[in-house]
């Protein structure tokens, strides 16, 4: 077999060497799912919708809030490009 095939038999009876000799293999399937993942996340231009989860949910139009905007609130129109919801949200600019 020869020094090496013995040095190579040894070490796979070692937990950790296993795991270690593992290791190229995982990297390569984590950079592969890396790489899925922002291919995915480039194209997004927004929030994730609340029905679709799509990033493109995003202001289209900010108005003073018809009832509130004495106080400074804005009413902002939120709409998906993906699957078309949209919704209003209230906001006070400079209050979180």
């Amino acid at each position: 077999m020869g020094m090496i095939g013995d040095i190579m038999e040894t070490l796979d009876r070692i937990p950790i060497w296993k795991r270690v000799s593992a290791l190229p293999d995982e990297v390569e399937e984590l950079k592969k799912r890396i790489t899925a993942l922002e291919i995915k996340l480039a194209p997004a231009t927004g929030e994730q919708c609340p029905l679709c989860k799509e990033p493109h949910f995003k202001v289209i139009e900010s108005t003073p809030d018809p009832q509130f905007s004495f106080a400074g609130v804005l009413r902002d129109t939120l709409k998906c490009s993906a699957c078309g919801h949209s919704e209003f949200r209230q906001r006070r600019p400079g209050k979180i």
